[in-house]
């Protein structure tokens, strides 16, 4: 007999715990990929930005040097007969004679630049060396000077007082010589930083100085009213019922908000009313004259900065921002020696790698020590500013030896020569080691990280990071057999320059 059986419950369709699982995974790879979306994209419209902007900067830079005639130097020295006026000691005016900051440099603050080479310090850097050749490399910073309080007087406005009556620092422009180990003659390395030069004496004196903001300072930064602040009044309308001033009503954020600069010079100060930039975005020169002895040409670079700081420390001697390490331009393992240089070596395949070293702990001998890791990322730039600012260190001829020139076979050699540098035998026999006053810059490709440095594990104890850059370095550090430098090179590291656009300048003299 056939047994009946009850038919089973049908099963209900549904969504297993897997397939559950699964969903959520999938979600949350779309919901992550998404998320990182954003700060790519507001990495990608800094970047735009920044690009835009440093155009917009490039443009006005050019424009200003030459309708305004910036780099002439004329205008330099009109700017230091103006001193007396204050009364301040001149600039640019030594026992000798007057000088020329874009082809002259003095061997001390407020030494004379022509003191003889029998007498120290001897006499300061300059073109004339070898015949002439390119003007010295300097930095063309009057905002800095105008904007920044200088710690001996508290006032703002920071311009050379070579008298050194007052006790105003020199501030030269990526100074490092309290930054690195001195040399092994005791002197100090070759960093001592370029001329930060102004032709824009203080606004009191000369008051065309009162418009180094609206020139140095991206005009597109303007500052805006705010929306919900109802403390704005009507510019230039004072009643008498209404002494502190008509109020606007319903501030706008596309009218420029005048309320911030004021006249400081009367009691009390008065406003002035006028637009003001929030000074994002700012830019100043390094550059050189391609001729020495024709002051009409300059090659340098626009050096763009974001949010730059306008401060100097005196107990580091550097100002905000710039931080000075040593450096070895063309660093690596495999040497190759100099060709009758036999006690001097380059690195091969090493055109573009930079090795940047600071102390790790505090060095007796290295003032500003120690010094924490630098930060130093893809896209930032990084500027060889290896400066000697001492001609008798470049080159002594009372020895027939220095610090970057010598006379190959001295002493041993009977017959006079000129000084030579070092040829670079991967370079067609260049004198990569030179020139002994430089400012290149680097835009930073690739970066490790900052470890303990093996090649100076004690003596003294320095942490390093390697850089790759962008292209082929101009001038490189001379080595010795084990691949120590034979001189300091100095390498600036800046986190507020965002651009660097070279650029050729033509003055017209006769301005």
């Amino acid at each position: 007999m056939k047994t009946r059986t009850a038919a089973g419950t049908p099963r209900s369709a549904g969504i297993t715990l897997t397939e559950i699982l699964i969903s959520i995974l999938i979600l949350g790879v779309g919901l992550v990929s998404l998320a990182t979306l954003f700060p790519i994209g507001l990495l990608r419209l800094r970047e735009a930005q920044r690009q835009t902007r440093s155009a917009y900067l490039f443009e006005s830079a050019t424009a200003d040097t030459a309708a305004r005639g910036l780099l002439n130097a004329n205008s330099f020295t009109y700017a230091d007969l103006l001193n007396p006026l204050v009364p301040w000691s001149y600039w640019y005016v030594q026992p000798s004679a007057r000088y020329d900051p874009l082809t002259q440099d003095t061997a001390l603050y407020g030494a004379d630049p022509l003191t003889p080479p029998t007498t120290a310090p001897g006499p300061g850097a300059n073109n004339s060396f070898l015949g002439g050749g390119y003007g010295l490399p300097f930095a063309y910073d009057p905002l800095w000077r105008y904007q920044t309080v200088n710690p001996a007087t508290g006032n703002q406005g920071i311009y050379l007082d070579p008298s050194l009556q007052s006790g105003t620092p020199e501030a030269r422009f990526a100074s490092g010589i309290y930054s690195l180990r001195p040399e092994g003659d005791g002197f100090p390395a070759s960093a001592h930083g370029l001329q930060r030069l102004t032709n824009f004496n203080t606004p009191g004196v000369m008051p065309s100085a009162n418009w180094v903001p609206n020139i140095f300072v991206s005009p597109e930064d303007v500052v805006w009213q705010e929306s919900t602040n109802p403390n704005y009044t009507v510019a230039c309308i004072v009643t008498a019922s209404q002494p502190g001033g008509v109020p606007v009503g319903t501030p706008s954020t596309v009218v420029p908000d005048l309320s911030i600069t004021y006249n400081y010079t009367t009691t009390p100060a008065t406003p002035t009313y006028q637009p003001i930039s929030d000074w994002r975005f700012s830019w100043m020169l390094t550059a050189q004259q391609t001729n020495g002895s024709n002051g009409a040409s300059f090659a340098g670079n626009i050096v763009v900065f974001e949010n730059r700081q306008f401060a100097y420390d005196p107990t580091t001697n550097q100002a905000a921002g710039e931080t000075v390490v040593e450096a070895i331009f063309g660093a690596g393992k495999s040497l190759v020696r100099s060709p009758n240089m036999q006690s001097y070596y380059y690195a091969a395949g090493s055109d573009r790698t930079v090795l940047l070293r600071w102390p790790a702990v505090a060095v007796g001998n290295i003032p500003n020590s120690p010094q924490s890791d630098p930060v130093v990322k893809v896209g930032d730039w990084i500027a060889d500013v290896t400066y000697e600012r001492q001609q008798l260190v470049v080159y002594n001829p009372m020895s027939n030896a220095g610090r970057f020139l010598n006379v190959p076979g001295f002493p041993n050699s009977t017959s006079p020569a000129p000084p030579f540098g070092v040829p670079n035998p991967f370079n067609n026999g260049e004198w990569d080691n030179l020139p002994a006053q430089r400012c290149f810059w680097y835009q930073v490709q690739k970066v490790t990280q900052p470890i303990d440095d093996i090649y100076t594990a004690n003596n003294p104890p320095l942490r390093s990071m390697v850089v790759t850059v962008d292209r082929t370095l101009e001038a490189r550090t001379l080595l010795t057999a084990a691949g120590t430098p034979v001189a300091f090179n100095a390498a600036l590291i800046s986190p507020y320059v965002v651009n660097v656009i070279p650029q050729q300048f033509t003055v017209r003299l006769s301005q």
